[in-house]
C-alpha cells in the first residue's frame, strides 16, 4: 500500500530535522557549506522555473553571481571588509555585458533581469543563515548552552524553531479547522484559521528557543521574533507561490519526498533568516 502524503512529509522531516540541527551545532564553516549547497540547489531550481515559464536566464552566471554575494555579505560580517555593493554593481555590468552577446533575442532583457533576481533573491537571502551562526553574543544558562552550545547556532535554532513551528502548526490547525481561504490563487490550500495556528506557534517557538538555549534576551523578546518570524515566513511561502504559479508549476522541484524541491522546504527560511538577523542585532546591541 502506497504510504499516505502525511507519512512521506513526516518521514522527510525526521531525516531533515536531525541533519540541520547537527550541521549547524557542529561550527560555523559545516553551516556554511550546507548553505552554499543549499544557494545552489535553489537557484537550479528557480532558474528551472524561469526556463518552464519561457525565459532563458543563464545558469552559471547567475550561480556565480549568488556564490559572490552570499559570500561579500559573510566577509562583511567577519572581517569587515565591505564588498557588497562592489559584488552588485558588477552583477549588474557582467550581466548585461552577457546580455550583449545575445542583444538581437526577443526577451534578453528579461532574461539578464531574472538571472540577476534569482541571484539576489537566493544568494542575498539565504546568506543571512551563515551571518546568523556567527554571531557571537554570550548565552546565559539553558539546557543547550550547558552543553556546549556556541551563540550564533542558539540563534539559529530560534529561527528554525519559530518557522517550524509557524509551518507544522499552521499545516494541522488548517487541515482540521480551516475553512476561510487566504489567497485561493496563489495557495488554495492555506487559510486564516491555520495562519493563527501558525503564529501561535511561530510565538511559542521562539519563547521555547530562548529558554533552551539560554538566549540573551527576555521571554517575551523570544514571543516578539515569533511574531516576526510568523508574519515573514508566510510571506516567504506565498512569495515563492507567486513564482510558481506564474511558471505554471506546482513544485519548484522533487527533491524531497512530500515537500517538493528544496525551495518549497526553505522558501519561508530565506525570508525570515533576514528578519530576524536584524532584530537580533537590535535586541542585543
Amino acid at each position: 500500500m502506497k504510504p499516505s502524503p502525511l507519512l512521506i512529509r513526516i518521514g522527510s522531516a525526521a531525516v531533515l530535522l536531525p541533519f540541520t540541527i547537527t550541521v549547524v551545532w557542529w561550527s560555523p564553516w559545516s553551516t556554511a557549506a550546507a548553505v552554499v549547497a543549499l544557494i545552489a540547489i535553489c537557484l537550479l531550481e528557480i532558474y528551472g522555473a524561469f526556463i518552464h515559464a519561457g525565459y532563458q536566464p543563464n545558469r552559471w552566471l547567475g550561480m556565480t553571481l549568488a556564490m559572490a554575494l552570499a559570500g561579500a555579505v559573510v566577509a562583511d560580517r567577519l572581517i569587515g571588509l565591505d564588498l557588497t555593493a562592489a559584488v552588485v554593481a558588477f552583477s549588474i555590468i557582467i550581466g548585461l555585458i552577457d546580455a550583449l552577446r545575445h542583444h538581437e533575442r526577443k526577451g534578453i532583457l528579461a532574461d539578464w533581469a531574472l538571472t540577476i533576481a534569482g541571484a539576489m533573491y537566493i544568494g542575498g537571502l539565504a546568506s543571512h543563515l551563515v551571518l546568523v551562526r556567527v554571531l557571537e553574543t554570550p548565552l546565559q544558562p539553558g539546557p543547550l548552552r550547558d552543553l556546549g552550545l556556541a551563540p550564533g547556532a542558539g540563534w539559529l535554532y530560534l529561527i528554525c524553531a519559530v518557522t517550524w513551528m509557524q509551518d507544522t502548526i499552521a499545516y494541522f490547525v488548517g487541515k482540521s479547522y480551516g475553512r476561510h481561504l487566504m489567497t485561493p490563487n496563489l495557495s488554495p490550500k492555506k487559510t486564516w484559521e491555520g495562519a493563527a495556528g501558525g503564529m501561535a506557534g511561530a510565538i511559542l517557538g521562539g519563547v521555547l528557543a530562548v529558554w533552551i538555549c539560554g538566549l540573551p534576551i527576555p521571554l517575551w523578546g523570544g514571543a516578539l521574533l515569533g511574531v516576526a518570524g510568523g508574519i515573514v515566513g508566510p510571506l516567504g511561502d506565498l512569495a515563492e507561490s507567486m513564482i510558481k504559479r506564474q511558471a505554471g508549476l506546482k513544485d519548484a522541484g522533487h527533491l524531497i519526498p512530500g515537500h517538493g524541491g528544496m525551495l518549497d522546504r526553505v522558501d519561508s527560511f530565506i525570508f525570515t533568516a533576514p528578519v530576524l538577523y536584524y532584530l537580533i542585532l537590535l535586541a542585543v546591541r
